[in-house]
């Protein structure tokens, strides 16, 4: 018996070793080129729509791409999930990476298409004036479709992370925080607005679907996620940081102190290229962080997938202070700290006074 047990186990660990490098086989082969060596180049065109599965069908049927169902699951574990319209020119000495890093660009071949940049932390005003000539609107007039209540409900009803919470008393836009900052690739013609919203709120649902049962999981509704998350893109330099910063916020909020975000003053005033004041900090705004308890009504810019991610995981620590090392006095770096003394002792001794004059000053 005991000889047959160990015979059966050893053959359960072949197929175990069998199994394993037949699927890192997979993996890699699909990861390569298909061929390093050939650089003929072939137009592929991704309609409207086209779902990343459908993508890597086509791919394998036309040779560039081996393993078509592994490819499914090396884009799901990228996050290859934001795919433009558009034809693109490849061949079979690209990389599965390659490929996706032109489909998420919008790194097309036609002449006849636009390309708009969403810059992180920016808001919907410079968002309507950049997407305004699609729609051959003005900016103020893309504003105020996107404002209309009534439209805005028929989105509600289409998109999981749009609830009734932007339509809310106070706020200044709904759909602030909710159009993703990335590069867009539109065709070089007039769209209507509900064409043009479609377009943008689609490309936010394929960055959302990955964290939902984040947002599930968390004691933050969605839309207090996304406020949150504006606030924290806005004040921190870097993506590594933004889950320590989230954590700053936090303990604020759990100790019932104020967020005091300048980025909220600024954006109740409606003018980011000011310094902040201390009379500016008073402003009656429920935007405002500085006279309001919590997290803003609001987003206040558009935030990334990054600082989404770090209100939804935030770093646990103590931390109820921090300061961005803005002008590279020190190391460049954001600095926390547990106590005010310990805050305020760090930027007297090094960054006042490049604070204070708005450049590099440091000795």
């Amino acid at each position: 018996m005991r000889k047959i047990a160990r015979l059966i186990m050893g053959l359960i660990l072949l197929i175990v070793i069998a199994v394993g490098g037949y699927g890192y086989y997979l993996y890699d082969s699909t990861l390569k080129p298909v061929d390093s060596q050939d650089e003929t180049v072939m137009n592929y065109k991704i309609e409207p729509g086209t779902t990343t599965k459908r993508v890597n069908q086509q791919l394998a049927e036309l040779g560039l791409i081996k393993h078509p169902k592994m490819a499914d699951l090396i884009v799901r574990l990228n996050d290859w999930s934001h795919i433009q319209a558009g034809e693109y020119a490849l061949s079979p000495s690209l990389t599965l990476e390659e490929m996706y890093q032109k489909f998420e660009a919008g790194d097309v071949t036609e002449p006849d298409m636009v390309k708009v940049t969403i810059p992180e932390g920016y808001d919907l005003e410079y968002i309507a004036a950049v997407m305004s000539p699609l729609v051959g609107l003005t900016a103020e007039d893309l504003l105020m479709e996107w404002k209309n209540p009534n439209y805005v409900r028929t989105l509600i009803d289409e998109y999981w992370f749009l609830t009734e919470d932007v339509l809310q008393e106070g706020i200044k836009y709904p759909l602030e925080g909710y159009i993703y900052p990335i590069t867009y690739a539109f065709v070089d013609d007039i769209y209507t607005v509900d064409e043009l919203t479609h377009e943008l709120l689609n490309l936010t649902e394929r960055k959302l679907n990955p964290v939902r049962d984040l947002f599930e999981k968390s004691s933050l509704s969605i839309h207090q996620v996304m406020a949150l998350a504006s606030v924290v893109e806005g004040e921190t330099q870097r993506t590594e940081e933004m889950p320590t910063v989230a954590g700053v916020f936090f303990n604020r909020i759990n100790s019932g102190m104020y967020l005091q975000s300048d980025m909220t003053v600024l954006y109740a005033l409606g003018d980011h290229s000011v310094r902040v004041t201390e009379a500016m900090t008073r402003v009656d705004s429920p935007y405002n962080t500085y006279v309001t308890q919590g997290i803003p009504i609001g987003p206040v810019s558009s935030p990334t997938l990054d600082a989404i991610q770090a209100v939804l995981q935030p770093e646990e620590h103590k931390y109820l202070y921090f300061i961005a090392d803005m002008f590279n006095c020190v190391d460049g770096k954001t600095h926390f700290f547990e106590t005010y003394e310990e805050h305020m002792a760090f930027y007297r001794a090094n960054l006042l006074p490049s604070y204070e004059a708005g450049a590099s000053v440091c000795k």
